[in-house]
């Protein structure tokens, strides 16, 4: 009797759309909160490159903060429906800083970047680096004397991503 109730209330969360576990969210319940939201960041989007889907709603107490959440990977560490970055909306009408995590074997990397919405309505990411760093080996006097730098000509435009869900949002934010 326990076992068939417990199941029976696993199985009402999981149609219910949120996971009690972790705070996953099914597509149905992602698409009514992008509904509701007047925010022209908000929707799903696939990433070019890898092809991975996120999708973008708001926070529960905040217009202005968003959840990046994991729709689809090729990448089958991470599970669907995990939170996995924020979005803050910056002074600059559709301009957003934005974090997203990676955890990998050896341990756990924040990315940062600027979404930028563009006239076409795709997302364009530019990423920054915050922090300090202290380079050791400089100070060895006669062993590195000639230092090596990466060089890196990629244009600052390459990431981005299309717009998968709603497909009739206007793009330009509304100035008030």
């Amino acid at each position: 009797m326990t076992l068939r109730l417990l199941s029976l209330i696993c199985l009402f969360l999981i149609a219910d759309g949120i996971n009690a576990a972790d705070g996953s969210f099914s597509r149905a319940k992602m698409r009514e909160l992008i509904d509701r939201s007047a925010d022209p960041l908000c929707g799903i989007w696939q990433m070019g490159g890898d092809g991975a889907t996120v999708a973008i709603i708001p926070e529960k107490a905040s217009s202005a903060r968003f959840d990046i959440i994991l729709v689809d990977s090729p990448d089958m560490s991470v599970l669907p429906g995990k939170t996995i970055g924020h979005a803050v909306a910056t002074g600059k009408s559709g301009t957003y800083d934005a974090s997203i995590k990676s955890e990998r074997a050896i341990g756990k990397r924040t990315h940062r970047f600027i979404i930028s919405l563009t006239k076409e309505g795709d997302l364009e990411f530019s990423s920054y680096k915050k922090g300090r760093s202290i380079a050791l080996w400089r100070w060895i006097p006669y062993l590195y004397r000639i230092s090596v730098s990466d060089r890196d000509t990629r244009p600052t435009s390459a990431d981005g991503a299309t717009r998968l869900y709603p497909s009739n949002r206007s793009f330009r934010p509304v100035v008030l």
